[in-house]
């Protein structure tokens, strides 16, 4: 006998899992629906299958080719118009021939005993069989009334309780003969439960119902699918889960490590990642693909290449593929989150609630309705310091990647490099696609962190670079112009608007960009830290120093010391200068002979007395570094310049000096320096003025902008730094200005004591947020 597969189905009710594909190729157990029906047919001995399609048929053409993997035979139909469920299979009659066949749904989960039915249907000569299945809550299904041998007596759509004289509903199963589908008109809408068999019934034609053993369930929508999958893991429904069982009730294709809690029944497919001390099952189908961090509890819930965050509690959820779970979120029953969804970290979905694809639901946030509108992920923003940050597979994601790869395509010539675990590899190869699809000439290197990256970017005068440096779960996308600086916002703003549209440049396949491997960059670098940071002061003394850091950043600080010539040890040691190498090797800690901290903003200091002292007397800073520099620079006659308020020359020299920016450069400076004095640490340090900082941030619900200019106006003292505004008072100093990523603002209190610093501070955060609330109320 041979089959038709009815697949032309959309799943509304099933949305969003069934957006963007057609009902029939929804996933479940890794394979979509119609596979399992087919697995179904061939058990029966049917292998000669006709499909019907009207919605995107391609997406089931594509998949299933021929039907030859699956030992079928698969033919095509498609609708040009939609023709109902009698008129598709009307079309496929010039292939059924004159032998009765079968009609089943592609999108039912099943496993009816469809020899019986056959059977059934051969012995009682029927014009149309259909196969009954007794549902305990018919009400959503057409009804069917038989006699005692069967006969159809009448048909009940969509019943109300009183009128439920029966509880055997139509399952969309048909067995048929070509005298019935005589009756179908040719290129017109007709439907089996609407026309035909209300028909067939009007001119007596024998007509039977027959229920038979098995399970069958209509996959209508979200919760019907979740009993599909507790069903198929409980062994009602018989499917193939492709999957070796390594114990009861658990089945899978990935290791459990042995810290993760398995509650059978529960699927684990192919490629899939559990965290340490996480909850799994009962009634779970992780999907080949997915992730589940640390401490999580997955239950009743389906996850397609899904994203499930450390602590993240699912409960009777859904997760399509490449949507994301934020740390701590909660997915209450009924829950949904489209293809690359975001659920942000903290955020609660109440019971029903569903985020269409590509939409993002804010940190903390607690959703009680359907996000289906608006709130779609905006593309990547970069943050302070022209840096991008991101959770990687939620905010930076392949798919992102591959377009700022690809933006950056267009300058031609590209740097790429990348640090610090896979994840950064990952969306470093996605960047390389976009780059090499735009035609670039990509340059690959080997540089251990991003100050190594920006130092290549300017001795190759690379019009762009990226690097992508990853820690833990979070990604940080450094990018430099040829001068090894941050691209400056009018480019971020060009890529951030190119990224927002979405544009892809495209080169034909001889076009397609080159790749160029740079290896022994940090060598290199190393060498040239040593080089350009030594002092005309005569031969080093010997000097032994510490670099205790294991990153990429502190093993190049580490080479560039022995380079100049000092002994370095990789742990601490008493009575010895230890240094790190912080945020990428931009920032230089330290801590001196007697153990005493030197945070980054101290170390900027001490290289500005370097150069006072030991160079030229003119040094560029940034324009948040501490006013002590320019109090230092006033004792010894010398001259600060600062980024965004002194103009070219400020730009100039901050580029050709280094060590103001590297960490590897700047321990170079200062090691030469000490080297060529003999004089330690502690000695220099207590050559520049003590200050203590005091750090905050003030969250805003005005704009950011309007606060700045209220407190340029109301606040006495307060001058343009460039970037943000700096407060004078009598003991001390002020910094404050906008955050990039997000409404807020950073202040820093700068004084000579500690309580002062504090003190300082504290005012200007509260005049802040008093301004705020003014305006808040104001809007």
């Amino acid at each position: 006998m041979k089959a038709v597969i009815m697949a032309g189905g959309e799943g509304t009710r099933l949305r969003p899992l069934s957006l963007g594909r057609p009902k029939p190729m929804t996933p479940l157990f890794d394979k979509p629906v119609m596979e399992h029906i087919i697995t179904l047919l061939k058990s029966h001995g049917i292998t000669d299958i006709c499909v019907t399609l009207q919605y995107m048929p391609r997406a089931v053409t594509d998949y299933f080719g021929d039907g030859a993997e699956l030992g079928v035979r698969l033919t095509y139909f498609v609708e040009e118009e939609p023709l109902g469920t009698a008129g598709s299979v009307k079309n496929c009659m010039s292939h059924l021939g004159e032998e009765d066949f079968l009609v089943i749904s592609g999108d039912a989960v099943c496993d009816l005993d469809l020899s019986a039915a056959m059977g059934f249907h051969a012995a009682r000569r029927s014009a149309a069989t259909l196969v009954l299945y007794h549902h305990p809550t018919p009400l959503e299904y057409g009804l069917v009334l038989t006699d005692e041998e069967g006969r159809i007596r009448r048909f009940i759509e969509k019943p109300s309780w009183g009128q439920v004289l029966t509880n055997m509903v139509n399952t969309g199963i048909y067995l048929l003969t070509p005298r019935a589908m005589e009756l179908v008109p040719e290129g017109r809408p007709f439907d089996f439960g609407k026309d035909l068999f209300p028909l067939l019934l009007e001119r007596g034609e024998a007509m039977f119902g027959c229920a038979v053993d098995g399970y069958w369930c209509d996959m209508g929508d979200g919760p019907a699918y979740l009993r599909c999958v507790a069903d198929a893991l409980s062994g009602k429904v018989k499917l193939d889960l492709g999957a070796p069982r390594v114990a009861s009730g658990v089945w899978a294709e990935s290791p459990i490590p042995p810290t993760v809690e398995i509650v059978p029944p529960c699927y684990i497919g192919r490629g899939v990642t559990l965290g340490d001390g996480s909850l799994i099952g009962p009634d779970a189908a992780i999907g080949a693909g997915s992730c589940v961090g640390r401490r999580a509890l997955v239950q009743n819930s389906a996850l397609h290449a899904a994203r499930v965050g450390d602590r993240a509690t699912l409960y009777g959820a859904i997760l399509c593929r490449d949507s994301s779970a934020g740390a701590g979120s909660v997915l209450n029953e009924g829950t949904a989150l489209g293809e690359e969804a975001v659920l942000g970290r903290d955020a609660i979905l109440m019971e029903g609630v569903k985020v269409w694809p590509n939409r993002a639901v804010e940190a903390g946030a607690r959703l009680t309705a359907s996000l289906t509108e608006g709130g779609l992920k905006g593309p990547l923003k970069f943050g302070d310091g022209g840096v991008i940050r991101g959770i990687i597979g939620e905010d930076l994601t392949p798919e992102a990647l591959l377009l700022l790869g690809n933006a950056l395509g267009t300058e031609g010539r590209v740097g790429l490099g990348h640090c610090g675990g896979e994840g950064a590899g990952m969306l470093a190869q996605a960047a390389l696609s976009g780059m090499a699809a735009a035609g670039c000439r990509v340059y690959s290197h080997d540089g251990p962190c991003a100050a190594s990256a920006a130092w290549l970017a300017g001795s190759y005068a690379l019009p762009a670079s990226l690097f992508v440096e990853q820690d833990g779960e979070r990604a940080y996308l450094h990018l430099f112009d040829r001068r090894g600086l941050p691209l400056g916002r009018a480019r971020e703003r060009k890529l951030e608007g190119a990224m927002l549209r979405g544009e892809m440049h495209r080169v034909p396949a001889r076009q397609v960009g080159q790749l160029e491997r740079v290896g022994g960059v940090q060598a290199a670098y190393a060498d040239d830290a040593r080089h350009r940071a030594r002092l005309n002061a005569g031969p080093m003394r010997p000097l032994t120093v510490c670099v205790p850091g294991e990153s990429g950043g502190d093993d190049a600080l580490a080479e560039a010391l022995e380079r100049l010539g000092c002994d370095v040890k990789r742990s601490f040691a008493p009575a010895v200068p230890a240094f790190r190498a912080l945020h990428g090797g931009f920032q230089l800690m330290a801590w001196d002979e007697e153990g005493r901290e030197l945070e980054p903003e101290r170390m900027l200091t001490l290289v500005s007395l370097v150069e006072f002292q030991n160079g030229d007397g003119r040094v560029a800073v940034p324009a948040g570094a501490p006013v002590s520099i320019d109090l230092l620079a006033h004792g010894h006659g010398g001259v600060v310049l600062r980024l965004g308020r002194d103009g070219k020359e400020a730009d100039e020299r901050y580029e050709n000096m280094p060590w103001l920016r590297d960490a590897a450069f700047a321990a170079c400076r200062i090691c030469a320096r000490m080297g060529a004095t003999g004089e330690a640490l502690r000695t220099l340090d207590g050559k520049a003025p003590l200050f203590n900082l005091r750090r905050t941030e003030v969250p805003l619900a005005a704009s950011r902008g309007d606060v700045m200019q209220a407190i340029a106006r109301e606040v006495p003292g307060a001058e343009s730094a460039g970037e943000g505004l700096r407060i004078s008072s009598g003991d001390g100093w002020v910094y404050i200005a906008p955050l990039t990523r997000r409404p807020a603002l950073r202040v820093v209190g700068e004084s000579f004591d500690a309580e002062t610093a504090r003190e300082l501070c504290g005012a200007v955060a509260e005049k802040a947020r008093e301004l705020d609330g003014r305006m808040k109320k104001e809007i």
